[in-house]
């Protein structure tokens, strides 16, 4: 099972992660393998079960924080488009903040500087008061959380322009329309300028749906055990680096393939004719 140096059989090596049970299908996959690093009785799973548990991480973190940037993305989008000047000052700020800053020194923000700012509250770890102590046992015990929620503000503002974009394409005629038929503010909003605004917009959506999962690799920089940092740990402790790689690309271009045939699907349902990228 090996050509030249690379040993595909690298997957079935027991792992570094003891503690975790192991699981019936990776062990299957390992046997039918046959290949000879395999060791049924190893106390530790193998690394394939290890990199399918990093998958899922990597899965429902990125779902989790593109649906709080897309909700929150929305919000100040909308914000920055409506007549209240102090709302519209706050969504520009919020966008220019978290859009010029990288992803890498926002974790790191949430991570050490934000829980200074916080009051005195116990931490775990050290059994004493310290500032931000309930934020900091978060990040211990649960880093996944911060990095969910840091990942889900810094998407938010871009979305927040695409959403911005995608209010003032609308026509003026449109919004004139619902203002005349009776609707107030809110309810031309609701029912006809973000209808068509998330129409227009809905592809360059479908590009930060796909970038929400690959900057979800970024996050074990906060010693979150996603697919990434599975793959770099398995790294060291196997040489296998070409091996791996050549695993770890299809697995990012089947996700986000995935996606886009989606998102695909979702625009093409809720295509008008005439009317946003969809229409005919």
């Amino acid at each position: 099972m090996a050509v030249g140096s690379l040993n595909w059989t690298s997957f079935c090596l027991a792992s570094n992660e003891y503690g975790v049970d192991k699981k019936d299908w990776a062990e299957s996959i390992c046997s039918a393998i046959g290949g000879s690093s395999y060791s049924a009785v190893a106390d530790a799973p193998t690394w394939l079960q290890i990199l399918g548990s990093g998958i899922w991480t990597m899965i429902w973190t990125a779902v989790i924080a593109f649906f709080i940037a897309f909700l929150l993305g929305s919000l100040i989008g909308i914000m920055r488009t409506l007549p209240n000047k102090l709302l519209s000052f706050i969504g520009t700020c919020y966008v220019e903040l978290f859009r010029n800053i990288p992803l890498i020194v926002q974790l790191f923000f949430w991570a050490f500087v934000f829980p200074q700012l916080l009051p005195l509250s116990m931490s775990t770890g050290s059994g004493e008061m310290v500032p931000g102590g309930w934020w900091q046992n978060t990040l211990n015990n649960n880093p996944a959380i911060i990095g969910v929620f840091a990942l889900g503000l810094y998407t938010a503002a871009r979305i927040a322009e695409q959403v911005r974009a995608g209010i003032n394409t609308v026509s003026q005629g449109q919004k004139n329309a619902a203002y005349a038929i009776g609707l107030n503010l809110n309810q031309s909003y609701r029912y006809v300028i973000l209808p068509v605004a998330y129409r227009i917009v809905w592809p360059t959506l479908t590009s930060e749906a796909m970038n929400v999962f690959k900057n979800s690799a970024v996050l074990f920089a906060l010693s979150v055990l996603n697919f990434f940092a599975y793959t770099k740990t398995m790294r060291e402790e196997t040489s296998q680096d070409v091996v791996i790689l050549i695993l770890s690309t299809p697995v990012y271009l089947i996700i986000t393939y995935s996606i886009k045939y989606l998102m695909a699907w979702i625009e093409k349902r809720m295509a008008v004719p005439g009317l946003g990228s969809g229409g005919k």
